[in-house]
């Protein structure tokens, strides 16, 4: 009897271990097979868009605005080939208030290592102050109070240019060189005029929307070009410095106000440096540096290669761009402290700020330097500063103490 209980008991603990395998094997479906020499695909799947993209998804690039084209709005396709090797960047740019469309074509072609040949040409605006604000800036300030801090003139532009990047820790170090050939003509008016494009404020002053535009010295420069940029960013300090050479073996002859000539071959040779460093000092305080400088030794370069000073910019005691030539060098340095209070809504604490400048523009030479001492407040997006001139001498386009209030992105 116990021989047939235990016989009864294995035989009931054997199927309880058997039963979950049976149960599986009956609820419990066999995979379907997979056909012979086929794989799954679990991979992210990439699609070809073709060579031809629309920046923006409807092929508009970013709109500007100035005092002598009105709104400045390009349109046009972008086009790579061989994995971005070579782009093609063909824009067609509408300029409304000289009811102009202007073509350009801009090619780039990855040589080696960190080389890049640059081929571009088409017709344009073009300017020589764009250092002081950049197109952003210039365009909220031109549309809104009328302040234009640039000169222009109209050209036919081809250039090509091979450069090649170098990365070091901190440091991106890119050498060019290349050509230039442009046929160039004066746009806008020379003297006071009624003509001026829609601004919300200053479409009416003389100094704004309507001040003249400088003429320039119609026809064609050949030039050898030479450039150098070095960008520096460490822990909180940064820094940049741009330095060009352009020497003009051919190039329309420059006369002076008076009549003779300054340059009657056209030849000349003119090197522009731009510089910007800023570094934290105590705390959250910190100091900022810029400087500007053209110089044209030998003879004078025509006026299309001038630079100018004046306007909250730079001078702010000087008329907006009152003052120019192929000689300018202009320093600044701004000391800025932040308020830990108040907190204001949407706008952060202030910023306190002192800034010194000091800058001189001539054609051949430089005249006296004018300086400029200031003090402003500032939250995001706006600031307002007072300067004053210590060395005032009274001109026709200079003032003893001049007010700004200006965008600013910065803070």
């Amino acid at each position: 009897m116990k021989n047939l209980q235990r016989i009864i008991a294995l035989g009931l603990v054997a199927g309880l271990a058997f039963m979950p395998a049976r149960l599986a094997s009956q609820t419990t479906p066999p995979p379907t097979p997979i056909p012979a020499g086929s794989q799954v695909d679990t991979g992210y799947v990439t699609y070809d868009e073709g060579p031809i993209s629309l920046p923006l998804g409807v092929g508009f690039r970013i709109p500007a605005y100035n005092r002598v084209d009105g709104l400045v709005l390009p349109w046009g396709p972008l086009i790579t080939f061989g994995e971005d090797m070579l782009e093609l960047d063909l824009t067609g740019t509408y300029r409304s208030h000289i009811g102009e469309v202007d073509p350009f074509l801009k090619a780039r072609l990855l040589v080696g290592g960190g080389g890049e040949l640059i081929v571009a040409g088409g017709r344009s605006t073009l300017t020589n102050d764009q250092w002081i604000r950049s197109d952003l800036i210039n365009s909220l300030a031109a549309i809104g109070v009328g302040s234009d801090a640039r000169n222009y003139f109209r050209a036919d532009r081809g250039t090509a240019e091979y450069q090649h990047e170098i990365i070091r820790p901190g440091w991106i170090i890119t050498p060019s060189i290349g050509a230039l050939y442009e046929n160039a003509w004066s746009t806008g008016s020379p003297v006071r005029h009624t003509n001026a494009p829609w601004g919300v404020f200053g479409k009416s002053d003389t100094l704004k929307l309507r001040r003249a535009n400088p003429a320039i010295a119609r026809g064609h420069t050949a030039s050898a070009l030479g450039r150098v940029n070095l960008e520096y960013e460490q822990e909180e300090i940064t820094g940049s410095f741009d330095g060009r050479v352009e020497h003009a073996f051919d190039a329309p002859s420059t006369f002076s106000s008076t009549g003779p000539a300054l340059n009657a071959d056209g030849d000349f040779t003119q090197l522009t440096f731009g510089a910007k460093v800023s570094f934290p000092t105590f705390g959250l305080q910190r100091f900022d540096f810029r400087g500007h400088a053209v110089f044209t030794p030998g003879d004078a370069a025509p006026p299309q290669r001038f630079a100018y000073l004046g306007g909250a910019g730079t001078l702010a005691t000087v008329d907006l761009l009152a003052i120019g030539g192929d000689n300018l060098l202009f320093v600044e340095g701004e000391y800025s402290v932040p308020l830990r209070a108040p907190v204001l809504p949407f706008v952060g604490t202030p910023v306190l700020s002192a800034r010194y400048a000091a800058g001189s523009a001539g054609v051949g030479e430089l005249p006296d330097f004018i300086q400029n001492i200031g003090v402003g407040v500032g939250v995001r997006l706006l600031k307002a500063e007072y300067h004053i001139d210590p060395n005032y001498r009274k001109t026709p386009f200079t003032k003893r103490s001049a007010f700004s209030v200006g965008v600013s992105l910065s803070l």
